[in-house]
């Protein structure tokens, strides 16, 4: 079972068969274009889901949408299927009788896919193993258009239910954590709200701290600051290009958001993250941590 980063937790990603929201990772599309059948439910499989032109099947595949037009869109169906997910795909269940793959099989698909995570980000994915570590299991993430999010906190993150991670890949929009964090609380007040967002996309919405200390919202802001627009930096060192409009003036953001009104925490050290994290979750109302980060690993279509 693989999904995009849209699909995350629609099956618990703890399980031995789920090879989690790793879509965007070569290692994991090469099971999905080696699958004998491929099964396709809700996806238009476009570049933004895939970071890769197409995918390429060598099965026959079914897909599933609740628009005819979607069917075929970047992948040709062998059997097309109209309707909506959730019912279709529980009569499919209903006519299956064969065995699923065996997990022993996935355990050296899983370890490709963790490899390649691991050698294109090494940095940004041990920074997000320490911030996943210290949410709770039932906790909703608002992930921003950020390297913490779309290179590590993505796939380290485990979810076991659907809407667990709030995420805008197809437009890569700077600035959506924190309001998609304050209209999770506002929807629902039983599961601890987490945006992890970079300094360049913070800057785009920090107005909207206001909000949420306004409302009286729980809402837990960690704020990965490596200095600016580490990924666009990096593509124009690449092409050769000196790095300009990517190296920020920064706020101090603990101090900010306790001039908000909110309870500002400033980590320098990597040891002091997830305890950071615990405590303003568990304090309640607005709380903010700010973490300083150097990673510089993108190859990456959307902008950071």
């Amino acid at each position: 079972m693989l999904t995009t980063l849209n699909g995350k937790g629609v099956v618990d990603e703890r399980h031995p068969l789920s090879l989690g929201s790793n879509l965007r990772l070569a290692a994991a599309r090469a099971v999905a274009e080696d699958a004998d059948v491929l099964l396709v439910v809700g996806s238009k499989l476009g570049e933004a889901e895939l970071w890769a032109p197409r995918l390429d099947a060598r099965g026959s595949v079914i897909r599933v949408d609740i628009s005819a037009s979607q069917r075929d869109k970047n992948l040709a169906a062998t059997v097309g299927i109209t309707g909506d997910a959730a019912a279709v795909t529980g009569a499919l269940l209903e006519l299956l009788a064969v065995d699923a793959r065996p997990a022993r099989e996935l355990t050296i698909e899983r370890a490709a896919i963790d490899a390649e995570m691991r050698d294109t980000s090494p940095e940004t994915v041990a920074l997000a193993e320490i911030i996943a570590d210290a949410l709770p299991d039932d906790a909703i993430v608002a992930g921003d258009s950020s390297q913490i999010v779309y290179l590590a906190l993505g796939s380290v993150l485990q979810s076991r239910q659907p809407h667990s991670l709030l995420y805008t890949p197809t437009y890569a929009t700077l600035g959506y954590g924190l309001p998609a964090a304050i209209g999770a609380r506002v929807a629902q007040t039983e599961r601890p709200v987490v945006t992890v967002i970079g300094d360049g996309a913070l800057m785009f919405c920090v107005n909207e701290l206001v909000t949420a200390v306004e409302q009286g919202l729980d809402v837990t802001v960690v704020c990965v600051d490596n200095g600016g627009y580490a990924e666009i930096r990096q593509n124009e060192v690449d092409r050769g290009m000196t790095p300009i409009g990517v190296d920020l003036v920064q706020p101090d953001w603990a101090a900010l958001a306790t001039a908000f009104g909110a309870t500002g925490r400033r980590v320098e050290r990597r040891d002091g993250i997830a305890s950071s994290i615990r405590a303003a979750i568990a304090d309640g109302e607005c709380s903010w941590c700010t973490s300083r980060s150097t990673p510089s690993e993108p190859r990456h279509p959307e902008p950071s």
